[in-house]
């Protein structure tokens, strides 16, 4: 696909931001059976994927599109059936880690941008952390600030800092505690020490 770039460099620099950004947040795009990938290709994807450890993916089968190098120069070889294989392959890998991940923040306390109501359920709102990970929590009112006594109600495009209780490979769930803002983000928003976490299942679905 034409990447400018080795395994051995993507990983050296996945592992460079991570030491500079501990709580960083991970994405990527993930095509199977473009033309020409082998079952050893294949078993390459999935240990990069295991081993990097993403929360947030997009994967895809691969199928040719024109105006491209691939449209013009090779061959879409890989049968569709083998696509669809690899790609669910891929899927089960990818959630594995990726609710191995997003359990971490389980006891952390994460500013939530609020975009609106849940899909699932009027009486819950839906936001999103800086890294783009999906909160769902119930709507109820909450305190203007951490030490406030008056509560109010959350409205969209508030910041609010809300505990994560519990995490599936798409979404956390969790409580509102109090509006808040960016400034005050690096104040209160710490993924706590292994030790200090509170117990809590992860639930399968958002």
């Amino acid at each position: 696909m034409r990447r400018g770039y080795t395994r051995e460099a993507y990983l050296d620099l996945v592992r460079n931001i991570k030491q500079i950004i501990p709580d960083v947040s991970l994405s990527s795009d993930f095509i199977s059976g473009f033309c020409g990938e082998t079952e050893d290709d294949h078993q390459q994807t999935l240990s990069l994927i295991r081993e990097v450890g993403y929360n947030v993916g997009f994967l895809f089968a691969y199928s040719m599109r024109k105006k491209t190098h691939a449209f013009h120069r090779l061959q879409d070889d890989v049968p569709v059936e083998v696509k669809q294989r690899r790609l669910e392959e891929c899927i089960t890998v990818f959630r594995g880690e990726a609710e191995r991940v997003n359990a971490a923040l389980i006891g952390s306390t994460q500013l939530v941008l609020v975009e609106g109501e849940s899909k699932r359920s009027a009486e819950d709102l839906c936001g999103r952390t800086d890294g783009n990970m999906k909160v769902i929590f119930p709507k109820e009112d909450v305190h203007v600030q951490p030490t406030a006594f008056s509560t109010v109600p959350i409205s969209v495009g508030d910041y609010v800092l809300v505990k994560i209780l519990s995490a599936n490979s798409q979404s956390l769930r969790g409580r509102a505690l109090s509006l808040s803002s960016l400034r005050a983000r690096e104040v209160h928003c710490r993924t706590p020490p292994e030790d200090q976490r509170d117990e809590h299942v992860a639930h399968t679905q958002p």
